[in-house]
């Protein structure tokens, strides 16, 4: 004979998501599927039918969101975008030793950003770019939009070397940001042609050489321990 107490039937039932949240959960099944498209089969073959059969949704589901491919593309772009400014922010908050922190930064980047296979998506849709203007031109917006959110980040963390500068004053701030602009141009640039480098070793010289030499024109702020002010919201698109 049990000694346990009946447990008393309840009705609790899952809460049904509403309208909005099957339609986020909708499109971000579609964007992750378009980006793993991307990255595993390259552009061309990353047709509308293979990627809604790769989201498991239907071509209904995919048209109501997403009327033709350059729409869908563009927002994948602009995700993973994101998710890329906020990776890189988690970045500058994580490394506290301040004298290593930039060279920190250039290697962390590389290995958990750019070296990563959903980068290659990214990749993918720049080369993709240089024959498409309508795609060149939203891309060129959206890296606006992340440059405008990032800026602030970087002079919260950094600051320019003002007795190793080229000019008579330094460093300036424009300097700094071009300096960041740079890396990204950089890192972008090692994506593409690390698959043709000799081994793991060069691809790490190549890193470690630029924030050696950008080492010279800015340095890590002292004491900086809180993220910088978030922005009141990612830019709208125009």
């Amino acid at each position: 004979m049990s000694l346990a107490s009946p447990v008393a039937p309840t009705n609790d039932k899952p809460a049904r998501r509403t309208q909005a949240e099957r339609s986020d959960s909708m499109r971000s099944r579609l964007l992750e599927a378009t980006l793993q498209s991307l990255a595993e089969d390259g552009y061309a073959a990353s047709t509308l039918s293979s990627i809604v059969r790769r989201a498991g949704v239907s071509r209904g589901a995919q048209v109501h969101h997403y009327p033709n491919k350059q729409a869908l593309m563009l927002d994948a772009a602009e995700d993973l975008l994101r998710r890329t400014y906020r990776q890189l922010g988690e970045l500058l908050l994580s490394i506290g030793d301040e004298d290593d922190r930039l060279t920190r930064l250039v290697k962390a980047a590389w290995d958990q950003v750019f070296a990563t296979p959903l980068f290659h998506a990214y990749t993918e849709l720049l080369v993709a770019s240089l024959r498409d203007k309508p795609l060149a031109e939203a891309l060129r917006e959206r890296l606006k939009r992340v440059q405008s959110v990032f800026a602030p980040a970087v002079e919260h963390y950094f600051e320019p070397n003002p007795r190793q500068g080229s000019g008579v004053g330094g460093t300036s701030k424009a300097d700094l940001h071009a300096l960041f602009q740079q890396l990204s141009c950089f890192l972008v640039g090692l994506a593409t042609q690390a698959h043709l480098m000799k081994d793991r070793a060069q691809v790490q010289a190549h890193l470690a050489l630029w924030a050696r030499q950008a080492g010279l024109l800015m340095k890590a702020r002292k004491g900086v321990r809180l993220p910088p002010p978030r922005p009141e919201a990612w830019p709208r698109k125009d």
